[in-house]
């Protein structure tokens, strides 16, 4: 499977706006992505097969912070190495930016997220109560220090 990861530009904008309706309760909008997408402190990059998109992080950097908004695979796609891809490019970008740590928010449910964000050098390092909705849930916050 050859993968390809690279910068989100417009036409990939439904693509990636699909990708949210298929992992999200609450997903984003197209308009969303496209206010993400003219943002010069928002990040997106897509993993792609051919011209299929995959999947994406989309992340803000500010200053010496990064925090990622959303991570998605397809669903079939998932346990294929893509999300540990999107990761390590994000990371990339954040070193050449100077950037000190990364950090997100999971669903307190979301084991196989959490393993994922572990195994990347995230650590725990909080709670955010009734940040989900849809279910209403915890989030728990990880930082990776760079």
């Amino acid at each position: 499977m050859d993968v390809k990861i690279i910068s989100m530009e417009i036409p990939h904008i439904p693509a990636v706006a699909r990708i949210d309706k298929m992992c999200f309760s609450t997903p984003w909008s197209e308009r969303a992505y496209h206010d993400e997408f003219a943002n010069p402190n928002s990040y997106t990059f897509i993993a792609c097969i051919g011209n299929e998109v995959i999947g994406y992080v989309n992340a803000a950097i500010v200053l010496d912070e990064c925090s990622i908004n959303n991570i998605a695979i397809i669903p079939n796609y998932r346990k294929k190495r893509i999300a540990p891809l999107l990761l390590i490019t994000l990371e990339n970008l954040c070193r050449e930016r100077g950037v000190s740590f990364i950090t997100l928010e999971v669903r307190v449910s979301n084991h196989a997220a959490r393993r994922l964000y572990r195994k990347a050098g995230f650590d725990d390092v909080g709670i955010r109560k009734g940040f989900y909705k849809r279910p209403d849930e915890d989030a728990i916050l990880m930082t990776k220090y760079l």
